[in-house]
C-alpha cells in the first residue's frame, strides 16, 4: 500500500494501471488508466485498453498528464492517493484527483 509520494513515485511506472475513485471532473470517476509515461517532473497516463479514447490520444499519445506536486498537497489513506490544489485544507471543494493504484495481473 502506497503510504506516501516516494512510495508513489516508484510505483507509478509505465504499464501501471490505477482506478480514478474522485476527480474534479466528475465524467472522470471510476475511469481505469494506464501509465504511459513517467518522470521526474509527473506522469502520463491513458485508457487502459483503448488507445483511440480521445483522453489516451491527447499530449501526442501519451495521454493526460498529471505533475507530482510537492508532499503537502497529496494525501495517502486506505490505498487511496489524493492530490489537492491546497497545501492546508484536503476537502472535496480542493480535490483534484483521487486514485487507487491495482495490482499488476501475473502472467
Amino acid at each position: 500500500m502506497i503510504k506516501n509520494l516516494n512510495q508513489m513515485k516508484k510505483a507509478l511506472k509505465p504499464g501501471t494501471r490505477f482506478q480514478i475513485t474522485a476527480h474534479c471532473r466528475p465524467e472522470c470517476v471510476g475511469q481505469l488508466r494506464e501509465i504511459t509515461v513517467a518522470n521526474t517532473q509527473g506522469f502520463y497516463s491513458g485508457m487502459a485498453g483503448e488507445p483511440d479514447h480521445p483522453v489516451s490520444r491527447s499530449n501526442g499519445g501519451r495521454g493526460s498528464v498529471l505533475w507530482w506536486s510537492k508532499a503537502p498537497f497529496w494525501d495517502f489513506s486506505d490505498g487511496i492517493c489524493s492530490l489537492y490544489n491546497s497545501d492546508a485544507e484536503r476537502t472535496e471543494k480542493y480535490l483534484i484527483l483521487a486514485f487507487r493504484v491495482l495490482e499488476k495481473e501475473a502472467a
